[in-house]
């Protein structure tokens, strides 16, 4: 049985993961709805993939509150046993995207962070090559999402409700720290108003 996606956005990566959606057999992963604030851009977006579906606003399709986008922010956060992690993004400067630990053993590099192919452990170095889909992405790396969508549906396969990979508990705490930081940068969403 088919997963039924519904997309919220008409965006770039929204457009990408679509792409690698329709790019999986059909019998697993079929693209049924996308909203976006603007119907024609929905509507623009269905008819470039075949969605049966657009809506003009995301209530239409799930509740999903407007995002915001800081220029650059660079976080340090701190965890129990003096463990000290960093992060710096940024949409007006070039940065290297590589995620690395390092500790008293060595040093881990994953790259590019953001669906990384490459991995570096004390210097030697492996590579995932990412499999090819025939139409183009706008985000590097865009057909690493494909791993997304294969993933929740063997979750849904197996009855689960949550991946034990990226349980739901780490998935908040994710979203307690990126919440915190957009409080502290002084990003504020109209639904904080309310």
């Amino acid at each position: 049985m088919a997963l039924r996606w519904g997309i919220v956005s008409a965006g770039l990566i929204s457009n990408d993961f679509t792409t690698v959606l329709c790019a999986l057999p059909r019998s697993e992963h079929q693209v049924v709805a996308v909203a976006a604030r603007d119907l024609s851009r929905a509507k623009d977006f269905a008819l470039k993939h075949d969605i049966p579906k657009a809506y003009g606003s995301y209530e239409e399709l799930a509740k999903d509150p407007n995002v915001g986008v800081d220029d650059t922010v660079s976080v340090l956060l701190q965890y129990p046993g003096g463990v000290h992690g960093t992060f710096t993004c940024s949409i007006s400067t070039k940065l290297p995207n590589v995620a690395s630990v390092s500790g008293t053993k060595g040093m881990v590099q994953v790259f590019p962070s953001w669906c990384p192919t490459n991995l570096v452990v004390n210097d030697e170095h492996k590579e995932f090559p990412l499999p090819q889909v025939p139409k183009k992405f706008n985000f590097m790396n865009g057909s690493g999402m494909r791993y997304e969508a294969i993933h929740v549906r063997e979750c849904l396969r197996k009855g689960l409700k949550e991946s034990p990979m990226i349980p739901l508990a780490e998935s908040e705490l994710l979203a307690e720290i990126l919440e915190e930081v957009r409080k502290i940068i002084g990003v504020t969403f109209s639904q904080d108003r309310r």
